[in-house]
């Protein structure tokens, strides 16, 4: 097995084992906090599959479709979380 393919293993399982901490939070949480915990461990999900596909050699889509949208997901993140703080500083 290549150090490549080990790497992504590697990644993808600790990535996957990430994920899990935002999904829990997010089944705990309430409001615009859900939201951003929903989106973090989308984002978490999406780039392990992004490893994943990398592992079985499915470089053409890992590289076109699911690395493109899990910097999606990350910027919508980015996105979301700058508009809380924008209406927290309003009703500060």
């Amino acid at each position: 097995m290549s150090e490549l393919i080990e790497i992504n293993i590697i990644n993808s399982t600790v990535v996957f084992f990430a994920a899990i901490i935002p999904i829990y939070l997010s089944t705990q949480l309430n409001g615009k906090l859900r939201i951003l915990t929903i989106l973090l461990a989308l984002f978490a999900i999406v780039h392990a599959t992004y490893h994943v596909m990398e592992v079985f050699e499915y470089e053409e889509i890992s590289e076109t479709f699911i690395e493109p949208l899990s910097v999606i997901v990350l910027i919508i993140f980015g996105l979301a979380y700058l508009r809380i703080l924008k209406v927290r500083r309003i009703h500060a």
